[in-house]
């Protein structure tokens, strides 16, 4: 299960990456580029944080990120400036759903999401990250059809939580080894970078 960390101290400055596991053909006689889309788009993110005192912050989060190298983590994902609001309960509304386009219901009646907004669903115990593709307005009844990116990589289950309020990745960390500075005046230096993986 993957270990969630914490939300404070919050990293001090994030670089999100968009994973794009499709390739571009090339056509061997000078033809025209075409774009192959292939299921498994995801999302990774590089976080900083700032000086954390050795104790306790700087004790905490590095027995956290030794905790998550073997069993993954489950990070907030930044969305700076944007004001969420309350979007409601939203989830997924109806089984067997597949590609860009999700039906939702349990919105607060006219909550506004906004184009480049992000939501985690949850799917068999895993987050999976997603935004949307497209303004979209939820009806009287609370139910949105949402496009989105990337293509849903799993069919979520009818009733699946979508975290739009406090969305989050998890994922692997990257690399073998987790490493912190420590300095004389008691302070702790981390750094993290988690790709989705599921």
């Amino acid at each position: 299960m993957s270990v969630i960390l914490p939300n404070s101290p919050a990293p001090s400055d994030a670089v999100p990456s968009y994973l794009d596991w499709g390739g571009v053909l090339r056509p061997i006689f000078g033809g025209v580029l075409q774009k192959l889309l292939r299921l498994g788009d995801r999302f990774a993110i590089d976080v900083n944080l700032p000086p954390l005192t050795t104790e306790a912050d700087g004790r905490i989060w590095t027995a956290m990120l030794m905790l998550a190298q073997r069993q993954g983590a489950v990070l907030s994902w930044p969305q700076p400036g944007l004001i969420v609001g309350n979007p409601g309960a939203p989830a997924v509304n109806g089984t067997g759903q597949a590609g860009s386009i999700l039906v939702l219901r349990g919105f607060q009646p006219g909550y506004v999401v906004r184009m480049g907004q992000f939501f985690s669903i949850l799917h068999g115990g895993r987050r999976y990250l997603h935004f949307a593709a497209a303004d979209g307005t939820a009806n009287a009844q609370g139910l949105l059809q949402l496009p989105i990116g990337p293509m849903l990589r799993i069919r979520p289950s009818d009733g699946a939580v979508c975290e739009f309020a406090a969305p989050k990745i998890e994922g692997l960390l990257d690399g073998n080894t987790r490493d912190w500075t420590l300095n004389t005046a008691l302070m702790t230096g981390l750094n993290v970078t988690s790709s989705a993986h599921a």
